[in-house]
């Protein structure tokens, strides 16, 4: 295909390519065959079609055929505002990757490595009871596992668990892009990697290391928190589930239990971010207010186009009206919202079916677009090559991530914000970062990070 694509071209516009000119040709004509489901040789005749190209002198042909697929690639936003080539990604192709069948209903770890110092743990014991068979091995270190094998993109989700004794990691302020709005949230960071597999998961580029690292010392983590606690000495936002699922393999960790009693009567709000059903050790103990388990909503065609080993949307409302009526706070994330045809009926589609079963308020709502460095883009074009999300409208923007441009994000905001508040006047809605002109469309007009975390936390 890319010999004869490049022999096409230069035959049919009589110019030679150098190899990273063709790099970029190649790169727009697979993205648009593949988005828009049509032939090279009808882009082709497009082409040939074009007044631009046909009056373009040899030297400068490149750059005509060129501009005019960005044209064809970015339909949408070059009948909005001028693009810029520079901001347009083009990276060589690269070949899938052929992936083992991993996700499986039900977790089943292949390996379980134990470093020395966690062997005799609650989680330890607990692996071992569930997964008697399974082969383990135990790890002066973690990275000693590292050093012995050389990480692998196809190796990702392989299905092995690290047990380990964290010593650095334990809590951290939640990274939001240089100048963009942030809301103060901090991280409680207990494990790293996941079960499931979502096409657009920034974990694919984020991650040099396979399967579900999990830290077997939560004491250590709550002394941590208590000292950290005692400096900060005000309310805060703080939770689990930017490194991993909160509740995934609660049914084996159990650190649910241990999480709620312990900030059960803290004066903070706890937040625990899952795509799962798996409530039962939260239903076995008394909620609270502070606790808040939250859910990351799509449609459910893309829930089953581009998340892989999740339960479904309404599993998911099932579970979540189940820990309201325990005592537990609600939270949602639609993060990210995926811009396609048809994603205005798609999306208000879920938000009926949350206020169809769900009475509002709910401690808060954040709305969030598809983004991602380029280095995700490339991971998932290879992990999951007949998904086409990343082949949408996104450009490079200031921050260096792939974004939809300020037009369509700002439709995005303000429509989702007009279809929540058709049901719900109180919850808190925020974005996900953002900078100042996208927070301009929202209902509550918020300038600074400060003024954000108050509005969350309930303050005037």
């Amino acid at each position: 295909m890319q010999p004869l694509l490049k022999t096409t071209i230069e035959q049919a516009f009589n110019f030679k390519l150098n190899a990273n000119q063709f790099r970029d040709i190649n790169r727009l004509f697979h993205e648009i065959t593949q988005r828009d489901d049509i032939s090279a040789d009808n882009i082709i005749k497009k082409l040939e079609g074009n007044e631009k190209i046909s009056k373009t002198k040899d030297k400068a042909k490149f750059q005509t055929v060129k501009q005019v697929l960005i044209t064809l690639r970015f339909p949408l936003t070059i009948s909005h505002e001028k693009i810029n080539t520079q901001d347009v990604f083009l990276s060589e192709t690269r070949p899938s990757l052929t992936q083992a069948a991993f996700l499986k209903q039900g977790f089943i770890p292949e390996k379980i490595f134990i470093e020395k110092s966690a062997k005799d743990s609650y989680l330890a014991k607990r692996f071992h009871s569930q997964f008697p068979d399974t082969p383990r091995e135990e790890l002066n270190h973690l990275w000693e596992y590292a050093q012995r094998n050389k990480f692998r993109l196809e190796d990702l989700k392989r299905p092995l668990v690290f047990i380990v004794q964290e010593n650095w990691d334990f809590i951290k302020m939640c990274p939001c892009t240089k100048d963009h709005l942030g809301c103060n949230y901090w991280i409680f960071n207990l494990g790293f990697g996941c079960p499931y597999d979502c096409s657009y998961c920034f974990l694919q580029q984020y991650s040099n290391f396979p399967g579900i690292v999990l830290p077997a010392n939560l004491d250590d983590f709550f002394e941590k928190f208590d000292d950290f606690f005692k400096k900060i000495n005000r309310p805060i936002r703080i939770g689990t589930g930017e490194f991993c699922d909160s509740l995934a393999l609660d049914h084996i960790t159990r650190y649910s239990k241990q999480l709620v009693d312990f900030f059960r009567d803290k004066p903070v709000l706890f937040e625990l971010k899952t795509k799962s059903a798996n409530i039962d050790n939260l239903m076995s103990i008394k909620g609270s207010p502070n606790i808040i388990i939250s859910w990351s909503l799509n449609p459910k065609e893309l829930i089953a186009s581009q998340e892989f080993g999740v339960t479904s949307l309404m599993e998911r409302l099932k579970a979540a009206k189940q820990v309201r009526k325990n005592g537990y706070s609600l939270a949602f994330h639609f993060d990210p919202v995926i811009y396609s045809e048809g994603w205005q009926s798609s999306y208000k589609e879920v938000i009926d079916r949350l206020y169809a079963h769900l009475e509002p308020g709910f401690k808060w709502i954040s709305i969030g677009t598809l983004r991602g460095t380029r280095k995700l883009k490339n991971a998932s074009e290879q992990r999951f090559p007949e998904k086409n999300i990343f082949y949408g409208e996104l450009l490079i923007g200031y921050d260096k991530k792939l974004r939809y441009p300020k037009f369509i994000r700002k439709e995005i905001y303000s429509n989702m914000v007009k279809w929540i508040r058709k049901h719900d006047t109180e919850t808190p809605i925020y974005l996900c970062m953002e900078d100042t002109e996208c927070w301009g469309v929202m209902d509550k007009k918020l300038t600074s990070t400060k003024q954000i975390e108050n509005y969350l936390l309930g303050r005037k």
